[in-house]
């Protein structure tokens, strides 16, 4: 597909959310290979859907919330639930459908939520799309995808975006220029608005003032160079961090792990010299 591409989920095309690969009601699993400038426009499903980007990332816009998804991340939308998917460069989507008798029990599950992906539930939403398993092994693999998402924490660093028009291309391009170091200040003045109206929008629509809220944007740009194996070092000076020991700091007081751990676990691409070179905190 070309850029600017703009697809309605009830068309039957190649790129469609709603074409399953494999079918097996009400359980079942599509794939979607997207390019830059794809949307699937506002739709809902009747089925619980489990969003995951194997490459690429994804804008979700849902209950007036929008959040920026990459491999890292599982986004739960529950049936019903009104939602559009935006995509900003060329990746690959992989949903898995299900009935809402077979949701996780709780009342959290009847909101949509972003949860912190790991590798086993990876490989088993490409085993359900890539391996055509039988009835008996999509039970298995459909019970076990259920375990690990109940146990799945929610992962915070699915970054909101402010829904104020001017706010939200401060936001934009903050997230496309993490090192930009302009303040609240500038970036007013260069959005003809004032650093008050800026201010409010991002603390209403995102919960985090805007200091907190590049913060975040910096180590969620930084967490995905480091999946896509880059070295600490350069992810953090890309990001703004003129400190590499105070990028560290921040990154795990934000994920829990060290840069290097982190880039370990999701990094798919690293050699074995790379892996025991980075055997460190």
């Amino acid at each position: 597909m070309s850029a600017a591409t703009y697809l309605l989920p009830e068309k039957a095309t190649d790129a469609s959310p709603d074409v399953p690969d494999k079918t097996d009601a009400p359980f079942f699993a599509s794939r979607s290979r997207v390019d830059q400038g794809t949307l699937f426009a506002t739709h809902q499903h009747q089925e619980d859907q489990l969003a995951w980007m194997v490459s690429g990332s994804m804008e979700l816009s849902v209950q007036g919330e929008r959040w920026h998804l990459r491999r890292e991340h599982l986004a739960w939308i529950p049936a019903g639930i009104s939602h559009e998917m935006a995509f900003d460069e060329p990746g690959e989507l992989i949903s898995v459908y299900a009935d809402t008798a077979l949701r996780p029990s709780g009342d959290s599950w009847s909101r949509p939520r972003a949860l912190q992906g790991e590798a086993l539930a990876g490989a088993l939403m490409l085993h359900l799309v890539d391996a055509s398993p039988d009835a008996a092994r999509r039970q298995q693999v459909r019970q076990l995808l259920a375990d690990l998402l109940a146990d799945a924490p929610a992962q915070h660093d699915a970054v909101a975006l402010p829904r104020d028009p001017r706010a939200r291309a401060v936001a934009s391009s903050l997230l496309a220029h993490p090192a930009d170091q302009r303040s609240l200040a500038a970036w007013a003045l260069s959005s003809g608005v004032s650093s008050k109206t800026l201010a409010r929008a991002f603390l209403a629509d995102t919960g985090s003032s805007f200091r907190e809220w590049r913060v975040r944007a910096r180590l969620h740009a930084a967490a995905r160079m480091l999946g896509d194996g880059d070295e600490v070092q350069h992810a953090a000076r890309a990001v703004g961090y003129e400190s590499v020991s105070s990028f560290i700091t921040a990154f795990k007081a934000r994920f829990g792990t060290t840069p290097a751990r982190y880039r370990l676990a999701v990094a798919p691409t690293l050699t074995s010299g790379d892996r025991q070179h980075d055997r460190r905190p």
